[in-house]
């Protein structure tokens, strides 16, 4: 079984993915985990980040994924390849080539579940990666859920809060694991 948690950043994705990997090794199940690779990522992200970059995040991800045998077990992506879409739509617009778009949406059909958290009224963490703008953060969510929509890319939304074991029971309970 193959899943992604997406959402823009600093919603407590990777928070959630960490407690279900623990949660899940208890009960003996294979777990890995893809983490987010925009950390990773050589060119500058966030609001200064360029096709180059988002490019580069794009191609890994989908590599990435694609080169974990998850057969027997189960992947959990830190992120999806429309989320990091997202990313790179902001940045460049209309003018960004079709083809990424594309990728990304055909590459959201690998997925057996798709959750996305909820931006909440409260503020990013510094962590000296990831941007704390508002606006900023609320653009990409708004950019996420306007392309699900927009190419029917069917996603379970997760409870609004900040409490990570009822983000977990959600997610068991509706994927049935």
């Amino acid at each position: 079984m193959k899943i992604t948690i997406i959402g823009t950043h600093s919603t407590g994705k990777t928070t959630i993915i960490n407690t279900m990997q623990e949660y899940l090794l208890k009960t003996k199940k294979t777990v890995t985990i893809l983490k987010e690779l925009s950390r990773e990522c050589p060119f500058p992200i966030n609001e200064n980040t360029t096709l180059t970059a988002q490019a580069w995040i794009l191609d890994n991800q989908i590599k990435k994924e694609q080169a974990i045998d998850h057969s027997n077990g189960l992947l959990i992506s830190d992120r999806s390849s429309i989320d990091n879409f997202a990313y790179m739509y902001r940045a460049i617009g209309e003018s960004l080539p079709h083809k990424y778009e594309k990728q990304a949406v055909e590459h959201m059909a690998s997925y057996d579940f798709i959750y996305k958290t909820q931006k909440l009224e409260i503020d990013a963490k510094k962590d000296k990666v990831r941007s704390t703008d508002y606006e900023f953060r609320d653009n990409i969510d708004w950019l996420i859920i306007n392309l699900l929509e927009k190419h029917n890319i069917p996603y379970i939304n997760l409870p609004a809060t900040t409490d990570t074991a009822t983000h977990i029971d959600y997610i068991m309970q509706s994927s049935n694991f």
